[in-house]
């Protein structure tokens, strides 16, 4: 399913204070079996009325690869689309989740399956709900069976603290195994920093990722994603693995106010970047 295109919308008088999922849920098969991706969408409005509509959506195209394997590539295409009808800067923060489940090592096989109870769990895992995936949850696969969880890593959305960090360390090194493959030539960082003139560029700094111009209404920003590639390394434990890869959204309207409700440190570059385009 080729150029799948999945849009996510938010609307507010002013500040748009993102927290709709983008959710990218893969489940990972090991070895000579298969994979699939499912997708799920949340939509949250906080809008009040307004005559003229600030705002803004993530725009993502997808390609539907039902064979996905260790080493390949998933395309998964970013950016951000403002569908209001005034100007919005805007920018993005990523959070991953990560979901593994007991391998069966008494099998008689050998081949390390995953391990399979009888009784569901309390809370039961839904794919597309972090909420639930925790250690020891079950994930129903038919009547009477069922697997149990016994790796989680989550993020926390409300803690930038804990968002993907652009060129940094991973907190686990088992995300390290999933590569977010970005816009590199349109992304830049204090050790890379644009030319003078440089237009429709991201700048990444302490977790968010800030684009440089001012959308203006239909308008849409330079690619931030590009795909997701699966580690041809990733151990056999993992398979049956899920993980989410969200993307939270701020936009905000060109008023001088956005410096402080941005936080943007004083005399930082993030600052220079709207100084002069607010009024």
């Amino acid at each position: 399913m080729k150029g799948k295109k999945l849009l996510k919308t938010i609307d507010q008088n002013k500040l748009f204070l993102l927290f709709f999922s983008l959710f990218l849920s893969l489940l990972v098969i090991v070895g000579s079996t298969y994979s699939w991706i499912t997708y799920s969408d949340e939509h949250i409005n906080t809008s009040k009325p307004n005559r003229r509509k600030l705002s803004a959506t993530i725009d993502e195209q997808f390609t539907m690869n039902l064979q996905w394997k260790p080493g390949e590539k998933v395309e998964k295409r970013v950016a951000v689309r403002n569908n209001g009808q005034t100007p919005a800067f805007v920018k993005l923060s990523l959070y991953e989740f990560f979901l593994a489940f007991e391998i069966d090592i008494d099998d008689e096989t050998g081949n390390g399956a995953l391990k399979q109870v009888a009784k569901s769990s309390t809370t039961p895992i839904k794919m597309d709900d972090p909420t639930t995936w925790a250690k020891g949850n079950t994930y129903k696969i038919n009547t009477n069976s069922y697997f149990v969880a016994n790796e989680v890593i989550k993020s926390n959305t409300q803690n930038i603290g804990t968002a993907y960090k652009y060129n940094g360390v991973r907190a686990n090194t088992t995300l390290n195994y999933l590569t977010i493959q970005f816009n590199s030539t349109a992304i830049y960082t204090v050790d890379r920093r644009p030319e003078a003139n440089q237009k429709n560029y991201w700048y990444y700094s302490n977790g968010y990722f800030y684009y440089s111009e001012l959308l203006q209404p239909k308008e849409i920003s330079s690619e931030l994603i590009q795909s997701v590639m699966l580690d041809q390394n990733l151990p056999n434990r993992y398979k049956g693995s899920f993980y989410h890869l969200v993307p939270l959204m701020e936009a905000h309207d060109n008023t001088k106010s956005l410096l402080a409700d941005w936080n943007l440190p004083p005399d930082s570059y993030e600052e220079a970047i709207y100084l002069k385009q607010v009024k």
